[in-house]
């Protein structure tokens, strides 16, 4: 990585999992923001302003691929991964066709999520 820390954008309507993720990203070097709402992540998106989305497929305002959507309608070069708890291939399949880099399963492990964070950002390059 080039001297700056990747950007991430990470939005779970569970506000307990949201901030475990930004601190234990943080602490991997990452400069994280999160939100429990896609609405208030929307707003506060701004293009060039992150690398990557990191969002909770199934949220009560919007799911993760609608809000990955949106989201690229403010920047367009933003990369998607998608968090699911609900893990089937039909989603995965789904989030992968809106978009998403990759996606991952919860509850995830650091060791699962830090390649895909990786390659994800790789990709984005």
């Amino acid at each position: 990585m080039t001297g700056t820390a990747a950007r991430l954008l990470i939005v779970d309507d569970e506000s307990t999992q949201m901030r475990a993720l930004c601190d234990t990203l943080g602490v991997e070097g990452y400069a994280t923001q999160g939100f429990s709402s896609a609405q208030q992540a929307l707003m506060a998106l701004h293009p060039g302003e992150f690398d990557l989305l990191l969002t909770d497929l199934m949220m009560p305002e919007m799911d993760g691929i609608t809000l990955i959507n949106a989201a690229r309608r403010i920047d367009p070069t933003l990369g998607a991964i998608v968090m699911t708890g609900h893990g089937t291939i039909d989603t995965a399949v789904q989030a992968m066709q809106g978009g998403a880099l990759d996606y991952i399963l919860k509850p995830f492990k650091l060791n699962v999520i830090l390649p895909v964070i990786a390659r994800a950002l790789d990709v984005q390059r």
